[in-house]
């Protein structure tokens, strides 16, 4: 996601002030991330965008459950005004605008095939994805009993596989991939980027 992750604390009644954290201190702990794509200018998203604050609270409110879960928006906002007005009406993080309306933003888009906005994509505590469709998640189990929503050999090799050795095996995975892609790019005659 980036070096750092803005959030937005309140100077006085009226008036607040975005922080800069290390991305690895704010997600540190968190077993569940969302990646929420949204815009001020998108009905549906001004719509979504307070169910998914009560939920948010609520999940992190459960007990034994306090604080596991994080959301980093990614705006698609047109510019940075909106940005800071639409951001008021979240309290999670936020990639900074000028990352999530560039080239970051729109990777991030690309890798989690964000086809239209709202979209809310739930990734493990080491990265994986556990849904693409946390935005219909959610209106349909608003109380959450579902929630992460993963299916049932994922929460198998969850219990069973240490943290460690799954982002060991992430690693592994992601690095044959990407050899992979290298080789059919290469083959396929196209300029291979890493």
């Amino acid at each position: 996601f980036g070096e750092q992750l803005l959030s937005l604390e309140m100077v006085d009644e009226t008036h607040a002030q975005m922080v800069a954290h290390y991305t690895n201190e704010v997600l540190s702990g968190k077993k569940v991330v969302g990646l929420y794509f949204s815009a001020d200018w998108c009905g549906p998203c001004r719509q979504f965008t307070p169910d998914l604050v009560n939920f948010y609270n609520k999940m992190n409110s459960r007990r034994g459950k306090e604080n596991q879960f994080e959301i980093v928006w990614v705006s698609r906002c047109r510019d940075v005004n909106s940005y800071g007005q639409y951001f008021t009406q979240m309290n999670w993080l936020a990639l900074p605008p000028q990352e999530a309306m560039g080239q970051r933003g729109q990777m991030l888009s690309n890798k989690y095939k964000v086809k239209g906005i709202p979209s809310l994509v739930l990734l493990d505590e080491v990265g994986n994805v556990i849904t693409l469709d946390g935005r219909n998640k959610i209106p349909a189990d608003k109380a959450g009993i579902g929630f992460p929503w993963r299916n049932p050999v994922a929460t198998l090799y969850i219990t069973v596989v240490p943290k460690s050795l799954r982002l060991m095996i992430k690693t592994q995975i992601d690095g044959v991939k990407s050899q992979v892609l290298g080789v059919l790019k290469g083959a396929a005659g196209q300029k291979v980027t890493a």
